[in-house]
This record gives structure tokens, sequence and C-alpha cells, in this order.
């Protein structure tokens, strides 16, 4: 029998929250949302003690405003949260090679060699201090022997919660959860699920159902291995340098106001950006995703000139697919994504060499301007390159 694994799953709580927090001491303690602080503001993510008062994210600002009147809202800095992502994975790439980032703010680690089941508390209760002491970031923990309970243990308890799960301590946890709790299970499931008298996760673990399996389809046998506490243990070094990058919220209200939409379609091209500029990657087909409110699902793309990661191009793209084709109903989601994603330096190097290939570069190594100029004017249309002195001399 092969030994189990030591999964663990790392998230940063209320990230952006933090980040603000961190440039900003004055906001520690308080209730502080990341948004715009205006009509058609939408919360991005909001800090424990907004919480409290029940604002989430995706909640429209003035109805967070409501529920906790002395809320502090702060710009959505996303080059700030990139750095910070970028520090804090780095920093755990130093002492575990194994790990998988899966967001901005996530990531699994594979300890097998490190930590057992005998010592994983003590052990991750020291790294989540280090974390806390080195970086200023407070983090709940999962362990476990497949990824998606290290998942759900990370979120049983937060902030600064660290959650094991062996044996079957999945049972205890998570058994009783209701199935809108259990990861990967979308609104959509989880409501063929109720109307079929699923309501906690242990239902489903214990369902032999065969009009689960027809419901569930393809993902019957996952959602069962899951619920079972079986599944995947493979950490992926490589995941995160993904082909599209994509990011959809869910809106509190179905709205068929404009300003609304186009502000939520605003913070989510921000955060898209900001992803690809964290991996160093560029991409020049951007893809607008609207939900109605009888979930018919609408997208178009629209191809940008050249590659880009800059938020502005980003998002007047996306704003020039949305006129184009929404036609006035009411919202539930809207996504924004960027397909056939591609390294940055590989785009760049890939010009240069399209421009001028190696034999040109050998052959014009020596010469000068002038004279690289003249040759590619007998070659292309007379005078069409010019010399920065040229060009002054005819002013």
């Amino acid at each position: 029998m092969s030994k189990l694994k030591s999964i663990v799953h790392i998230d940063l709580n209320a990230f952006f929250a933090q980040c603000e927090v961190n440039i900003n001491p004055s906001l520690k303690g308080k209730p502080v949302a990341v948004g715009g602080d205006h009509r058609r503001g939408i919360v991005s993510t909001c800090s424990y003690e907004a919480r409290k008062y029940g604002v989430h994210s995706a909640m429209p600002s003035y109805q967070a405003k409501k529920l906790c009147p002395d809320l502090i809202f702060v710009g959505e800095h996303y080059s700030l949260y990139g750095e910070v992502s970028h520090r804090f994975m780095h920093y755990l790439k130093e002492k575990y090679p194994i790990l998988e980032q899966v967001s901005i703010d996530e990531c699994y680690l594979d300890l097998t060699d490190y930590i057992d089941d005998s010592n994983a508390y003590d052990y991750l209760r020291d790294l989540q201090i280090q974390i806390y002491s080195d970086l200023h970031l407070k983090c709940s923990i999962g362990y476990a022997h497949t990824k998606f309970l290290a998942k759900m243990a990370s979120d049983y308890r937060k902030p600064l919660g660290l959650t094991l799960v062996t044996g079957d301590k999945y049972k205890e946890y998570f058994w009783p959860l209701e199935i809108e709790k259990m990861w990967g299970v979308g609104k959509q499931t989880s409501k063929k699920l109720r109307e079929m008298g699923i309501t906690t996760i242990e239902k489903l673990a214990t369902s032999e159902s065969i009009e689960l399996k027809e419901t569930l389809g393809i993902m019957y046998d996952t959602y069962i291995n899951w619920a079972n506490g079986k599944g995947n243990d493979v950490v992926d070094p490589n995941y995160y340098k993904r082909k599209s990058i994509s990011e959809a919220t869910t809106l509190y209200k179905d709205t068929d106001d404009e300003d609304e939409l186009k502000e939520v379609i605003r913070k989510l091209c921000k955060s898209v950006s900001s992803s690809l500029q964290l991996e160093n990657s560029v991409s020049k087909t951007v893809v607008l995703t609207l939900r109605d409110s009888k979930f018919n699902t609408r997208s178009k793309r629209k191809t940008m000139p050249e590659p880009t990661s800059d938020y502005e191009k980003i998002y007047l793209t996306a704003i020039a697919i949305f006129n184009e084709f929404y036609t006035g109903y009411l919202v539930r989601l809207v996504g924004v994504g960027l397909d056939n994603t591609k390294d940055e330096e590989e785009i760049k190097n890939s010009m240069q060499s399209t421009l001028f290939d190696s034999s040109f570069e050998e052959k014009n190594r020596n010469k000068s301007n002038r004279e690289l100029i003249e040759e590619l004017n007998d070659t292309k249309h007379k005078g069409m390159f010019k010399t920065l002195k040229d060009l002054e001399e005819e002013k």
C-alpha cells in the first residue's frame, strides 16, 4: 500500500483587505471594503470586521454601507496585490519546491517529505506564525491526504484557522455541512441536488440514486469520491501557467443598469490584468460573458491588435464587446476572460526574430544606423526609413 501524501492548502485571509491594512495601519481592526464608494460601486472583498455585519464580495457598495454605516472603502490596488502575492509564493517556493498556485491568494503544497499526521499540527502552526512574522500576512491552513479535503479544511475555520483532516475526520467536519458548502459544487448544481433531497454532504456521500448519477453526469464519480474522502493528491507546480485567465462574479441582485454592469466589468478587467502581470503573460483575445436571470449564458470575444496585459486596453475592449451585444436584459453574472495567453518574453523574442532574423543580425552587426537605413530603403519604398537626425532637419 502506497504512503498517503501530506497535502496542505494555504489561503490568505481577506487578501486584498490585508494588503490595504498593511500599507495603511490606521485601518487595522476596522471594517474595510475594497471597491468603489459610490452608487455603482461593487465590493471586491472586505475585512472580517466588515463581514460580521453581513458585507460580502460582489455586493453593491450602497447595500454594504447600509449594513455597516462605518464601513471604510479603499481603492483597488491590483498591482500591489500582485506584488504581495508574488512575494508570498516565492517565500514558500524557497522552502517547498512542490507548490501549486491556484489563484492570487491560495496554493497547495506537497509536504510528504516534511510532515505526517503525527507532527503536522505543530509544524503547520509554526509555518503559519512564520508567514505572519515575515510577510505580515494572515492565512488559514488545511491539511489532509487529498487536495479536495485540504481545500475544505482551510475553509473550515477562518481567519487564522488550522484544520487537520486525518482518518475519518472528514465525516465529522464536512458531512454535516449544507451541500452549498462543498467546494466545486456551484449554485445550479446545489439547487438540483436540493430538489432531489440531497441537502448535506453526507447525503451526497451515501446516496446510491440513479437519478443522482444522471444529474451529475461525468462529475458523478468525482463528487462521490470527494465526499467520501478520496480524490486527487497530485500537486502540479506548472498549473498556474494557464492558457486562459478568467474572473466572474454573481451579482447581489439581477440588474439591467448599464453603469452598474460596466463597473463590474471594470473590476473584473483589473483582476485579470493583475493575474496576467503576475504570471508575466499577455493575451490579445478578450472574452465577455453575461448570464441572464433565466440562466441563459452569452459570450462574445474580440481580438486586440497585439498581445497585452495592460488594464486599460483590456477594459476598453471588454466595453466595446458589451456595447455591441448587450441588449438590455437582466444580468445575474458577469465574466471577463483572456484566451490563448502567452509568455511575455516569448512574445518579445518572437517579434524581434521576425523583424531581424539571425542572419540579418550577424551580417549587419557592425554597420552604422545610416548604412542600415539606406539598405532598408533600397529594399522597400524609397524614403520610408529615416534617422532621428533626418526628421529633426526636416522640421
